[in-house]
C-alpha cells in the first residue's frame, strides 16, 4: 500500500470556509428559483456543501479527503435523481444522512475509524 500524505490544516481550513460559503450562499439564493423542484436542488446542493466543509478539519489524509468528496459528488447525483424522478424518501434519507456522516466525523478521527477510507 503506498503511503498517504497527511492532510495539511490550510487545505483543510479553505475547504471548511469555502463549504459553509457555498452553503450560505445557495441558501440564501434558493428563494429565487423559478420552481420549488429547483429550489430544493439548490437547498440540498448547500448541505452537501457544508458537510463537506464540517468535516473537512477532521479528515486525516488527503486520500480521505478525495473519498468524502467523491460521496458528496455521489450525493449530488443522487439528489439530482431524487429531485426530478419524485422519489421523496431518497430525498429526505439523504437531507438526513449527509450531516450525520459529517457530524460523525470528529467520532471517527477521535476512535481512529476510517469511514471515508
Amino acid at each position: 500500500m503506498a503511503a498517504t500524505r497527511d492532510l495539511s490544516k490550510p487545505i483543510a481550513g479553505l475547504v471548511f470556509v469555502l463549504g459553509w460559503g457555498i452553503g450560505i450562499t445557495l441558501w440564501s439564493l434558493a428563494h429565487l428559483a423559478p420552481d420549488a423542484t429547483i429550489g430544493g436542488l439548490i437547498v440540498d446542493v448547500g448541505i452537501l456543501s457544508v458537510s463537506l466543509g464540517f468535516a473537512a478539519p477532521f479528515i486525516k489524509t488527503q486520500r480521505w479527503m478525495v473519498n468524502a468528496a467523491l460521496l458528496a459528488l455521489g450525493g449530488l447525483v443522487l439528489f439530482v435523481f431524487g429531485h426530478f424522478v419524485h422519489i421523496t424518501v431518497l430525498v429526505y434519507m439523504l437531507r438526513l444522512l449527509a450531516p450525520l456522516l459529517a457530524l460523525l466525523t470528529p467520532l471517527y478521527r477521535l476512535l481512529d475509524f476510517r469511514i471515508f477510507a
